[in-house]
């Protein structure tokens, strides 16, 4: 049975609001959850709760259904594939999340930063690293306030700063001053908390309920997700460090490939995303987070189908484009290997790969690996000098096959 918002039963069915609300609100299904929820401009203020719903368990279910399937593709594919791929998707994301933001950026940009030939002062260095981190699954605390604004610090603070200097943040811990979201028009459609006392106070409640593991994972992720974005503890950036907060604990229970393509997921379809933070926000909502979980953990299914098809999609070209290899070409092992190589960067990272990954990859001296670069010929081989170093990959038109998407 479908779970109506509150809004939507105000203007469809309003003579039973009032009571279909009181029994939602004290409901043995509902988890109240500490926070206090007011739309901007508007005179209510709702306590915050949500009630376990069916689709709630059935989301769950098809989002670890698909999982599975996607562990099983995971385990099929080349190591040296994942890689290329996992390359592939941080550019992508981290493109995503600066076009939500309005930052300008270009995947060439972003893949210098992860090649390491971009300078270390490179305005997305901290950025892409971070998200280079989910892959080996570095510990960040997300424990306190003072977590949080560490980790914006090295996150975004820099960069919002460059954007703006008013920006720069001047309380204790977030911002003094009070901060509006606008809409594309100019209108004021949320302010954050304030005084930063608030905040603070917010803030600890929303991390309190992202770690009690009494909950289910999707559905505290999905509560924090919006309270974030609620409280607004920044003067800007909040958008992207709340996608990484969350990319960072689906990676931390799932694998983090799956992860990692969120902000794809959300620029794909950002009219539905910022449509339930508006209702959820809705006076006439009262506070009721259930369809935001509903929709969030919709879209996080979305991410994964997407991730599992665009994996599935890659591997079925690679052994495709395998097959038409070795009618091409056949000589020495290594080679031959090296070929194998460069067709998978075509394929996942179009930058390709440098001189070093070659050495790593097949464990040989950078003479061999050379002699036998010099040995493919010309039409096989797309070769681009990026500052200073060179980057090789195949010529995918050699295998006359169709255009790669």
């Amino acid at each position: 049975m479908e779970y109506v918002s509150l809004k939507k039963i105000h203007y469809k069915q309003p003579d039973v609001e009032e009571e279909l609300y009181q029994r939602r609100f004290h409901s043995d299904l509902t988890r109240h959850l500490g926070l206090d929820i007011k739309q901007y401009n508007h005179r209510n203020a709702y306590p915050a709760f949500l009630c376990y719903t069916e689709n709630m368990m059935m989301l769950q279910e098809k989002i670890n259904k698909r999982y599975e399937y996607f562990l099983y593709i995971v385990n099929t594919v080349p190591p040296v594939v994942l890689r290329q791929f996992s390359l592939a998707c941080i550019v992508d994301e981290v493109k995503s999340t600066n076009d939500i933001e309005g930052v300008k950026s270009t995947r060439r940009e972003i893949s210098m930063v992860i090649d390491e030939v971009s300078s270390t002062s490179n305005r997305m260095s901290s950025v892409v690293h971070k998200y280079q981190g989910l892959l080996s699954k570095d510990d960040i605390p997300f424990f306190t306030c003072q977590d949080i604004r560490d980790f914006y610090n090295d996150f975004a603070h820099e960069e919002v700063i460059k954007e703006d200097p008013k920006n720069k943040l001047d309380g204790k811990i977030f911002r003094h001053d009070s901060v509006d979201v606008a809409s594309a028009t100019g209108k004021t459609i949320h302010r954050g908390l304030y005084p930063e006392s608030a905040i603070i106070n917010a803030l600890t409640q929303a991390l309190s309920i992202l770690h009690d593991e009494n909950m289910p994972l999707l559905v505290r992720v999905s509560v924090f997700h919006y309270f974030f974005a609620y409280i607004h503890p920044f003067y800007d950036g909040n958008g992207r460090t709340d996608r990484f907060i969350t990319a960072y604990f689906l990676a931390r229970h799932f694998h983090p490939l799956i992860a990692i393509r969120l902000s794809v997921t959300i620029k794909r379809y950002r009219k539905r995303y910022y449509s339930l933070f508006e209702d959820t926000d809705s006076e006439l909502n009262r506070a009721d987070l259930t369809t935001f979980v509903e929709g969030f953990c919709s879209l996080l299914l979305t991410s994964f189908e997407d991730t599992i098809r665009l994996l599935a999609r890659k591997k079925e070209q690679l052994e495709r484009f395998e097959k038409k290899l070795s009618e091409i070409y056949s000589g020495d092992e290594l080679t031959e290997n090296i070929y194998y190589v460069l067709l998978q960067a075509a394929l996942f990272y179009g930058q390709g790969v440098n001189m070093q990954e070659l050495i790593s990859i097949t464990q040989k001296s950078r003479a061999t690996i050379q002699k036998r670069l010099d040995s493919i010929p010309d039409a096989h081989l797309v070769k681009v000098r990026i500052k200073n170093v060179y980057y090789y990959k195949l010529n995918l038109l050699i295998l006359k096959t169709e255009e790669i998407s």
